[in-house]
């Protein structure tokens, strides 16, 4: 019978504190830049307005050019997917700055109407159950941005990394791993240039083979943020 390389996590008693300590950071931040009356001019299509009415609040679309940046905190949950794979419950944070570019001005009509954006992210991941794993990786990823023409902005995207980490995550004969991913999110514009970020991804870690085993790690991860869009 198998042995697991690592045994089943405890989860330490300060995690949900951190997590609601980061939210409650990125909901003054978002406080603040909303009250921001200072905000320079953005590359971006802004709706149409009738002659004599104030220019909107929150950027329509995206042009090609316009730029992003963006700190997300994440938290992830080890999957049972596919069924059996995952023997440990094992939790993550994420701790993800991005930036993204947008590589198309707006495409397509009615909902598929958006553009296509260029996205990279350097992230720090860290097992919150013992023993602790650190992990530092880069993912390139590609998001399209669908146009609504109103605050909410939902977007796809997927892509893939390179993660190297302290010790091996269970069911890796290897420290180093690649990270494919994906999922679905919004941006809800709080001015023309920031806006609160949520996103959803569906995370894997393995090895591609290069060390034994290779079981693979599968993670049901969310994300909160906040966001600045600059030409």
């Amino acid at each position: 019978m198998e042995t697991d390389p690592l045994p089943r996590g405890r989860r330490p008693a300060g995690v949900i504190p951190l997590m609601a300590g980061g939210l409650v950071i990125l909901w003054l931040g978002a406080a603040v830049a909303a009250q921001d009356p200072v905000a320079p001019p953005l590359a971006l299509a802004l709706p149409l307005q009738a002659a004599g009415e104030e220019p909107a609040s929150f950027p329509g679309e995206l042009r090609k050019g316009s730029q992003e940046f963006t700190f997300l905190v994440g938290y992830g949950d080890q999957s049972e997917l596919p069924k059996g794979v995952s023997k440990e419950d094992r939790e993550f944070l994420f701790f993800t700055p991005r930036w993204g570019i947008v590589l198309t001005d707006p495409v397509g009509e009615g909902l598929w109407r958006g553009g296509l954006e260029f996205v990279t992210e350097p992230s720090a991941i860290i097992t919150t159950d013992t023993p602790r794993i650190l992990s530092g990786g880069i993912a390139a990823l590609l998001k399209y941005n669908f146009y609504t023409g109103t605050r909410l902005m939902p977007f796809l995207e997927g892509g893939a990394g390179l993660m190297a980490s302290t010790d091996r995550l269970e069911g890796q004969g290897s420290s180093f791993n690649f990270t494919p991913q994906g999922g679905a999110g919004f941006h809800y514009f709080l001015s023309r240039e920031w806006a609160f970020t949520f996103a959803y991804r569906f995370w894997h870690a393995s090895n591609a083979g290069t060390a034994a085993p290779n079981r693979g790690v599968n993670a049901n991860t969310f994300f909160l943020g906040l966001a600045y869009f600059f030409p």
